[in-house]
């Protein structure tokens, strides 16, 4: 969780951008990646300079090249026409200058291409707002020049940043929920070295979870953090030796997008979290593969382990455009022979997913519900050939607002594994049995978020996703019990980034040298409880006596002899004169205990120990001042504090450092394990369907006579029946009464996991009678027949 402070640092920052006229979000990112990508530059050139390399800053590959160094644009912050006139015109040329420069195998290698397009689109007039946004880009990325930019911080930061946009507005892209790209990865557990590519890749969110999920998965668990919504924290990959360089080598991940804009935002993305040359490129993912194309090779067939992907729902292209090689043929002869079977991205995207995975890659991809059950020839087909030559692992069916407010289209997660090679893709006959023998289904109805356009957050509450991924890799255990529900358990910490004032303020406290510029937990910092509420109890138990002791010393120091002085004066003089000295006492409390120096000593962002610092003081004072009051009033005499002020003001920062303690922001975690709910489930949320199941056919018989009945005596079918068969006519078209008609085969190969969800009386049981359920049915009945008669009359009007 990025803390408050900085989240609003990054509001601010947009909030720059859309004042000057900015409004587009997409393009409001891409002007900020531009500043990040300066930024970044001049700490790779730094790199390369001790390496004795050429810097791409050398006037004589530039004129102005050293106006070009984020170091000067922070000088010049103001002057937007400097970034117009030049850097970027050096940042557009930067792929030349670097082959002059030599740069070939540097981390530059690979970037200047991705620039050859980028031009500032802030207004010349808008000075300030460009010398603002300037300070908080360097704020909050403060160390992206260095090499160790997989810092959790900048990755969050930019995160966040991604978050806020709205709507992409284009050709369906939208940013994917990260807890639900972490449900698909979860599932497709990738492992170091593995070759992952997104097709759809769009800001890099699948591509960097994938790295991820590799680093925590080899992270010890006492060092691993999990937020309440899956996100992992720590995740420092400890446990990989060999394989650690690869998880971050950028080869391993690559991400398509026809975008351009994306392209470059996804590529920071993946920079900010710390891969290295991440392989982000633009070009149209279902196109014509030709010749002189440079990437071609990232999108040849079979050369990846692991696909990801949430593309476009609803697009359409243009059947000449595509890549004919991968799709199945619209017909069989004349010009249909040359076209795809469907011009449909949903459809051609996982056809194209397919053709990227090796044999045995597996794919985790969302699609809308259309292709699960949609009834033309492409459908059909498509679902056919995965469950025919290859292995449908689960379908999850997702809520519909599980993409509020983007769209509302209810969508599921398609799980397959590649089994049948390109060279003998669609040759599978119809009567040898599916390679899929069965499919897996859940249904999930609460996740992370509301389901309204607001989606605003469910902390603590359950969540199908996390009882999704356990049951998924449990599914095929004897023992499976589709009642239980699995969550983990929530509690929360308390959170504080330890930078320069937290490393002065306790210079004492040893360990905080080993979370310098890194986020620790306050128990982890100053061994107080894990609970925030408990840590704040426990440090206002311990300070309370203390601070009582030491108002009541000021206020007596600031009131001696003051009852001798008063005894001969009635009880309204004596109280009028009390006040008006222990008001003097107050006074000397609080400029000492809330001086700037003492505040200086809190947090200057997350400021929860100042509050409880202060609301302690102010009341123990309230308490003590009516207390010296009434003993005053009454003559008691009181023995006057010998401490010295000094001595005053160092109790009162010891005290006050105690209070610093609890700065911080509050965290909700996650348990790594889930556990058995003790309520369980009423209804099954998940279920298994046959693919072929063979109808039974009592009268069949061999033709020696020696056997009868389709199925044995186990019930097994026989396989001289099944050699007997026919099951498709001549068209293609599945014969009648052949196989179980609840079968997925029987049902044109729908995967839409509510055909085949199991029968519960349970979502029956009704206070109603059976007479009443009966009546309001066939009022249910009457409507609908209504409404396909008006339908009817539409239909004919035309």
């Amino acid at each position: 969780m990025l803390a408050p402070h900085l989240k609003q640092k990054v509001d601010k920052l947009w909030n720059k951008f859309w004042t000057a006229g900015i409004t587009n979000p997409l393009v409001a990112i891409e002007q900020i990646t531009y500043l990040l990508f300066l930024k970044r530059l001049e700490g790779l050139d730094e790199e390369r300079i001790i390496k004795n390399k050429n810097s791409i800053y050398d006037p004589q590959y530039y004129e102005k090249g050293d106006e070009c160094r984020w170091s000067y644009i922070k000088q010049q912050s103001n002057d937007i026409q400097h970034l117009i006139d030049v850097v970027f015109p050096w940042l557009r040329q930067l792929e030349s200058i670097m082959e002059k420069a030599d740069t070939n195998g540097s981390d530059l290698s690979t970037i200047g291409g991705r620039m050859s397009d980028a031009y500032f689109q802030l207004d010349p007039g808008k000075g300030a707002i460009l010398a603002d946004a300037v300070k908080l880009i360097d704020e909050l990325f403060g160390h992206v020049e260095a090499s160790s930019v997989s810092d959790d911080i900048m990755g969050d930061t930019f995160e966040y940043l991604l978050s806020e946009i709205s709507s992409a507005g284009k050709n369906g892209q939208f940013r994917t929920p990260r807890h639900i790209i972490r449900t698909l990865v979860e599932i497709l557990d990738p492992q170091p070295g593995m070759r992952i590519i997104d097709p759809a890749a769009g800001t890099g969110g699948f591509l960097f979870s994938a790295m991820n999920h590799i680093l925590k998965n080899n992270t010890a668990e006492e060092s691993l953090k999990i937020e309440w919504d899956g996100t992992p924290h720590r995740a420092d990959g400890a446990g990989l030796v060999e394989d650690f360089d690869e998880v971050f080598n950028g080869l391993n991940y690559v991400g398509i997008d026809n975008d351009r804009t994306m392209v470059r935002i996804g590529w920071m993305n993946m920079i900010l979290h710390g891969v290295t040359n991440p392989q982000i490129h633009q070009r149209d993912s279902l196109g014509k593969r030709k010749e002189d194309d440079k990437t071609k090779h990232l999108i040849a067939s079979e050369t990846y382990d692991c696909v990801l992907a949430n593309p476009p729902f609803t697009g359409s292209v243009d059947k000449e455009d595509l890549e004919r090689t991968l799709f199945p043929a619209a017909g069989a002869s004349g010009k249909k022979a040359s076209l795809a079977i469907t011009n449909k991205s949903e459809l051609l995207f996982v056809w194209l997913m397919l053709d990227l995975l090796k044999v045995g890659g597996r794919c985790t991809v969302i699609v809308p519900e259309g292709v699960l059950f949609g009834n033309t020839d492409a459908h059909a087909s498509l679902r056919r050939e995965l469950l025919t030559e290859h292995l449908v692992e689960v379908v999850i069916s997702l809520p519909a607002g599980a993409f509020q407010p983007y769209t509302g289209v209810k969508t599921s997660i398609l799980v397959f594994q590649k089994e049948t090679a390109k060279a003998h893709a669609r040759e599978w006959n119809t009567n040898n049995p599916p390679r899929t023998q069965n499919v897996w289904f859940y249904e999930v109805e609460e996740e992370a978020y509301t389901l309204d356009a607001k989606r605003n957050e469910r902390k603590g509450q359950n969540n199908d996703l996390w009882d999704v991924i356990k049951k998924f890799k449990n599914r095929y255990e004897n023992n499976f019990d589709e009642l239980v529900y699995f969550q983990p358990q929530y509690f929360t910490e308390r959170w504080r980034f330890v930078d320069k004032q937290a490393m002065s303020v306790f210079a004492d406290v040893k360990e905080l040298q080993h979370w310098k510029d890194r986020v620790a937990g306050i128990h982890e910092l100053f061994g107080l409880p894990v609970d925030p509420v408990q840590a704040r109890e426990l440090i206002e138990a311990t300070q309370a006596k203390l601070i009582k002791k030491l108002v009541g010393n000021i206020l007596k120091s600031a009131t001696p002899d003051i009852s001798e002085k008063m005894s001969s004066k009635n009880v309204a003089d004596k109280k009028k004169e009390a006040k008006k000295a222990l008001n003097m006492g107050a006074k000397k409390v609080r400029s000492l205990c809330f001086a700037k120096g003492i505040k200086n000593l809190f947090d200057q962002e997350e400021v929860l120990g100042w509050q409880l610092y202060q609301n302690m003081f102010k009341e123990t004072l309230e308490t003590e001042t009516e207390l010296n009051l009434q003993e005053i009033i009454k003559g008691k005499k009181s023995s006057p504090s010998k401490s010295s002020e000094d001595e005053f003001k160092k109790q009162i920062k010891t005290i006050a450092k105690e209070f610093a303690k609890l700065d911080g922001y509050d965290v909700m975690l996650r348990t790594i394990d889930v556990q058995k709910n003790e309520d369980g489930i009423k209804e099954t949320k998940c279920w298994s369907a046959p693919v072929r199941v063979y109808a039974q056919n009592d009268e069949w018989e061999s033709e020696d006579g020696q056997l009868k009945g389709s199925h044995d005596e186990n019930n097994k079918i026989r396989p001289e029946y099944v050699e007997s068969l026919e099951l498709y006519d001549k068209k293609g078209k599945l014969k009648e009464a052949l196989l179980d008609p609840d079968c997925i085969e029987a049902h044109n190969w729908k995967l839409s996991a509510g055909q085949y969800k199991p029968f519960s009386f349970e979502t029956i049981k009704s206070d109603k009678s059976v007479a009443e359920m009966i009546s309001e049915l066939k009022k249910r009945e009457q409507q609908i027949i209504e409404g396909l008669d008006t339908l009817l009359d539409i239909v004919e009007a035309r």
